[in-house]
């Protein structure tokens, strides 16, 4: 009994076209040419494909294909011969209408290095021991906000701006020592020596990184002013008057000291430190001026 005939559809061939060649490849420096050609306008892939084939082998070089997607871009290498005169013969070519020969480029990744030796101790700024365990400000500066541009004044019992992590940034038109009545915030010695905390303040706010010495500030890029204030009696007007010496150039008022914290007494400015805050200028781009009164121990406070 003969088998019934196997009823088979067509094959169909189906022809699939390659994309054409897209150059991701360098020919070092110096030696490749990068082109933009032209017809006249209109040109589909493949006969632009074809025109950069003409063109290399002119010059002497080989084609590698339209650099990336850019339409009519085309990268030449060197070919079979030197190819001395290329740049003689590109220029001269109807069709090339730009030509540039490549050359290394010089990039550098975005990063955070400093070669301040406390640095790796600031676990405030960066806490690679317990991670999330910081105040978060590398991602800002990252993006190049450092405090570039605002100037914070440290009111307190004075600022040693001779320092070398503090000279580079210290602003001496936002700065006084209402103690002496002079333009000098420099603390005085006493026989305790215990003039630094102002000193230590404005570290933490703009020290000046990679100097090899000490510390980074959190505002880095920031200016950094004193007021000497507290190295002597202290009345109502005279911390009304620090609370906005020089506010034509000061933005930030730093005041990371209170009354007494002895879990009796409740304290805060008097009326006419209030009223002068109250009454401070804004800022020549119109925003408030910030005057932050801390009493918290600062991270970090104690070293560099």
């Amino acid at each position: 009994m003969a088998l019934p005939a196997l009823l088979l559809p067509p094959l169909l061939l189906l022809t699939i076209t390659a994309p054409p060649p897209v150059s991701g490849e360098s020919c070092g420096s110096g030696q490749g040419w990068a082109v933009r050609l032209s017809l006249g306008g209109g040109e589909d892939r493949a006969t632009m494909d074809e025109l950069a084939l003409r063109v290399a082998a002119d010059a002497g070089l080989e084609s590698r294909g339209q650099i990336g997607q850019l339409e009519g871009h085309y990268l030449l290498c060197p070919g079979t011969w030197a190819g001395q005169g290329a740049a003689h013969v590109l220029s001269k070519h109807p069709t090339v209408t730009w030509y540039s020969q490549q050359q290394l480029l010089r990039r550098a990744k975005r990063g955070l290095a400093f070669n301040d030796p406390k640095y790796p101790k600031q676990w405030h700024l960066h806490n690679k021991a317990k991670v999330g365990m910081d105040i978060n400000v590398t991602g800002v500066w990252e993006r190049n906000v450092t405090g570039s541009g605002v100037t914070v004044v440290v009111v307190d019992d004075g600022v040693q701006h001779t320092l070398q992590d503090i000279q580079p940034n210290y602003s001496p038109e936002g700065s006084y020592d209402l103690n002496s009545n002079d333009p000098d915030p420099m603390p005085h010695p006493d026989a305790h020596s215990d003039n630094h905390h102002g000193t230590r303040c404005a570290g933490e706010i703009a020290a000046a990184p990679n100097n090899s010495f000490c510390a980074v500030g959190v505002a880095y890029g920031s200016r950094v002013a004193g007021i000497r204030v507290l190295d002597g009696p202290l009345t109502d007007s005279m911390e009304a008057i620090a609370f906005n010496k020089h506010y034509q150039v000061n933005d930030v008022y730093s005041c990371s000291w209170g009354p007494d914290d002895d879990g009796r007494t409740v304290d805060g400015p008097h009326p006419l430190g209030k009223v002068r805050v109250r009454l401070t200028p804004p800022t020549p781009n119109g925003q408030g001026r910030a005057v932050g009164a801390q009493r918290a121990v600062r991270p970090g406070e104690g070293s560099g």
